[in-house]
């Protein structure tokens, strides 16, 4: 167990976290009205009106795995990359793991087809494996809570801080929902040779993993199915490569009874055997690469005559989310003719290609626009000057430097006049806004021989030689008094 002190388990806590939470009796929701975007519960209500409610966490910022199926749990420390917050109860322990979900993960269910009936039907959620539980119309109760079924405590296991996941939450949470899968429908004895052989000539076709990987796959499968020749089976990724013999769907349909379409269901979670267009565009779309300041490189794959060309087109944030932009960028710039998919496959493919984006090595800080932005206010600086002598900002409006206090004190008209000198146009509540985020300047309502001199200021480090050092360039300070307009 690995929980550090200040893990949350009182609604305090939660609250401190900025988090959504709320009240329920037996895991049901005390407030009707808890999905609405502006539910909000304070401290001293929730003292007054609900201090011995159990506590449930709205999924507005995160994402919870919820895992239903024992199984499931024998393939987690394999395929989760990395997780700081998990909690369970007793008799269900390890059960929840959760993340912040920048990455705009979808709420997605792991469930058995209900022909898969006879073989589930004894679990304790049935067909239920697992879920990635997200949104604000959902909800996780969660330590500081009594588990309404079993009158046991619901605990931190690991709490190290809720983070981010690394990697693709959706498609390794797919690979422990297929794995637990193909347990529950594990062939008796005759069939399991080819059984694995067929997952083997799947996973060689279909997929881009490596034998290693296929190996260490079907291996962990055998061993969570107890079979006791598994050791005979720990390496059809490789053997299957080398042959012909690549069984299929067919073959675990045959083997098992069950229906094709429904075995083909359970490979759709790590994203085979999705519609046509949806597997050409996959493949033609390889990559996305993070440049930085909202801009993306896109590595494709174009089809040319009897070869496949390698190309990269440059695209905004707004290009990915709209997929007729996305695909006229393409056509632009790569002559690359991507199939049209259903809009839900398209969001589905390039979210997830999103959440495993690469970071461009070229990405340099003059192509932030926040650099960009200090910039122009060094430009402005150096334009205008810098004075030690207040009268200059009171009267003309001149960037001043506090000594004392080692701050910059400027007009934003001043700033917003030079801009517009330099034909850049921005609205003032974006000045604002830049000036707060990235200048991190605050208003001040100061005086000056006692009238009132508004101005914004930004605290900086004691300076010598009479200069400023300002994004590593030094901005002379004048101390004449002059007015150099």
């Amino acid at each position: 167990m690995n929980v550090k002190n200040k893990s949350p388990v009182t609604y305090e806590d939660w609250l401190n976290l900025n988090r959504v939470i709320i009240p329920c009796v037996k895991g049901v929701p005390r407030i009707p009205k808890y999905t609405q975007k502006d539910f909000k519960i304070k401290k001293e209500e929730w003292k007054r009106d609900y201090e011995k409610s159990e506590i449930a966490l709205r999924l507005d910022y995160d994402v919870d795995l919820d895992v239903d199926n024992p199984i499931v749990k024998d393939f987690i420390p394999y395929y989760i990359k990395n997780c700081s917050a998990i909690f369970g109860r007793a008799g269900n322990l390890s059960s929840h793991y959760l993340w912040t979900n920048e990455n705009k993960i979808p709420f997605k269910q792991f469930r058995l087809p209900e022909e898969f009936e006879k073989d589930y039907k004894d679990f304790p959620h049935g067909a239920m494996l697992c879920e990635l539980r997200t949104e604000n119309t959902r909800y996780t109760i969660v330590p500081g809570s009594l588990h309404s079924k079993s009158k046991t405590n619901v605990e931190w296991e690991t709490y190290e801080g809720i983070k981010q996941y690394n990697g693709n939450l959706s498609i390794d949470v797919g690979k422990i929902a297929l794995a637990t899968a193909l347990v529950v429908i594990y062939p008796g004895e005759g069939g399991r040779d080819e059984y694995c052989t067929a997952i083997a000539g799947i996973l060689c076709k279909h997929s881009d993993w490596s034998d290693t990987e296929i190996d260490d796959y079907i291996y962990r499968i055998c061993e969570a199915a107890n079979d006791n020749e598994r050791e005979k089976r720990k390496n059809k990724g490789t053997s299957s490569r080398k042959t012909d013999r690549k069984f299929g769907i067919n073959k675990i349909s045959e083997i098992t009874g069950y229906s094709h379409s429904n075995i083909q269901k359970l490979f759709n979670w790590i994203g085979l055997f999705q519609s046509i267009t949806t597997q050409i565009s996959n493949d033609m779309i390889e990559k996305i690469v993070e440049f930085g300041a909202n801009r993306y490189y896109i590595h494709l794959n174009v089809p040319e005559q009897d070869k496949i060309e390698k190309r990269i087109i440059t695209v905004h944030g707004e290009d990915l989310m709209n997929q007729k932009l996305f695909y006229d960028k393409a056509m632009n710039q790569a002559k690359a003719w991507i199939p049209r998919q259903k809009s839900k496959e398209y969001e589905d493919m390039m979210a997830a290609k999103f959440s495993a984006r690469e970071y461009s090595k070229d990405f340099v800080e003059e192509a932030n626009e926040e650099f960009k932005f200090k910039r122009m206010f060094s430009d402005y600086l150096s334009t205008r000057g810098v004075f030690t002598d207040k009268t200059q900002l009171a009267i003309y409006g001149q960037p001043y430097f506090d000594s004392r206090n080692n701050r910059i004190e400027f007009k934003l008209d001043g700033f917003e006049r030079e801009l517009v000198k330099q034909k850049v146009n921005m609205d003032r509540v974006d000045l604002v806004m830049k000036c707060i985020n990235i200048l991190k300047a605050k208003k001040n309502r100061g005086k000056w021989e006692n009238k009132s001199c508004v101005s914004w200021v930004i605290q900086g480090d004691k300076v010598e030689d009479k200069k400023i050092i300002w994004e590593g360039e030094a901005i002379d300070i004048d101390e004449t008094g002059e007015d150099n307009e």
